[in-house]
């Protein structure tokens, strides 16, 4: 996320106009949500609730957000008990006790806030999210379309992360101070008058080289931020040029179908350095050779990989951020290392994933939500 930061120079120090209207849109929205699911038409209850909401999304924690998405898709909590039972009391908010599926409404609509802004958070939010409907098969049953609100998100992040930073000079503010009257002072002996002319002469120096090293900062990282896209896309526009698979050292012509979607999704994530990655990405896939009538299902593209191949989609360093949830593909590869790149672990990655291991993907759209996930645990 790096690079992304660096890119991101809004202020938080006060809200616009327009973002305390989205804050407002979005509160309506929840009333709105809230009311369909008839929890409760308590109008204390209610801002409790959306009280409740608003703590919890601001400024979330990678864990918070990951707990708030599996509560969204009430999906199993393993080894996050903790973090549940502490999301279930913070947006209770000193209201009545959250049933579960109160509760999970709760985090879909905590997830929605954090999407608002479209910022740093919110592009973790939408990888988790992207991530946890993992093209379709797990289904969200919420009131809300938050999977839709998510790629929407990283549609926007992928295009406004990628624009030319403004290189127009800002004015600065010059200092205002009676320079006369203190030169009179100063003839009158009147120390008491000229010591608060030279105290008022330093703040306002002081004021302006922060206001000036605070610009050069802002600008620097904008600079930064684009010279790293600039080199992300450089170097796919040279890897699709160059047609190689760097993996297995042959032309993209010569990958097997069935490897192409998971190999190529690696190498194109490889080459990312920003969230949430490039606007085009189903046509760099499609490019490079990603049949979208190509039908595999997950076990199936994990298990036709060769052996020697699975440590290099999650190193050893990164394995920790892999999520049953949120990163199903790649849980699927890390339960086949374990089992020595046998087929026995598909049965029990089906059961803890929730997911069915007989539903086919089109080739690239397994391609896509397995980049989205390899760009979660390197970048989130």
């Amino acid at each position: 996320m790096a690079c992304w930061e660096n890119w991101q120079l809004k202020s938080n120090a006060s809200k616009t106009a327009g973002e305390r209207q989205r804050g407002l849109n979005v509160q309506a929205d929840f009333f709105g949500w809230y009311s369909s699911m008839e929890f409760s038409e308590d109008a204390d209850v209610r801002a409790k609730r959306w009280n409740g909401l608003t703590a919890v999304a601001k400024s979330p924690s990678a864990a918070t957000l990951e707990a708030l998405t599996r509560l969204a898709f009430r999906t199993k909590l393993q080894n996050m008990s903790g973090e549940a039972s502490q999301l279930r009391e913070q947006l209770a908010a000193n209201g009545p006790p959250l049933g579960d599926e109160e509760l999970a409404l709760m985090a879909a609509s905590a997830l929605a806030l954090v999407l608002k802004p479209m910022d740093t958070a919110s592009a973790k939010a939408a990888s988790l999210i992207t991530g946890a409907a993992c093209a379709g098969l797990r289904c969200l049953k919420q009131p809300m379309d938050l999977v839709g609100m998510a790629k929407n998100v990283q549609t926007h992040l992928a295009e406004t992360s990628r624009r030319r930073p403004a290189l127009e000079q800002q004015r600065l503010v010059s200092p205002q101070l009676d320079i006369q009257a203190s030169l009179n002072a100063l003839e009158e002996g009147n120390v008491a008058t000229v010591r608060a002319a030279i105290d008022a002469l330093a703040s306002a120096s002081l004021k302006a080289l922060a206001a000036i090293a605070s610009r050069q900062r802002q600008f620097e990282s904008a600079v930064r931020g684009y010279v790293c896209v600039q080199d992300e896309e450089l170097d796919i526009l040279w890897w699709l040029q160059g047609e190689r698979c760097l993996i297995f050292g042959v032309a993209f012509g010569d990958v097997p179908v069935d490897h192409r979607a998971i190999a190529f999704a690696v190498e194109l994530a490889a080459l990312t350095k920003v969230l949430p990655g490039p606007t085009a990405l189903s046509s760099l896939l499609n490019r490079a050779g990603v049949d979208d009538t190509v039908q595999l299902t997950i076990p199936e593209a994990i298990q036709g990989i060769p052996k020697d191949w699975l440590a290099r989609l999650v190193p050893d360093e990164r394995a920790t951020k892999v999520s049953v949830v949120t990163t199903p593909i790649l849980e699927a590869t890390r339960r086949r290392q374990e089992v020595d790149g046998e087929d026995t672990w598909i049965a029990a990655w089906s059961s803890v994933t929730g997911l069915d291991q007989a539903t086919k993907l089109p080739a690239l759209r397994l391609a896509e939500s397995l980049y989205c996930e390899l760009l979660q645990v390197s970048l989130g």
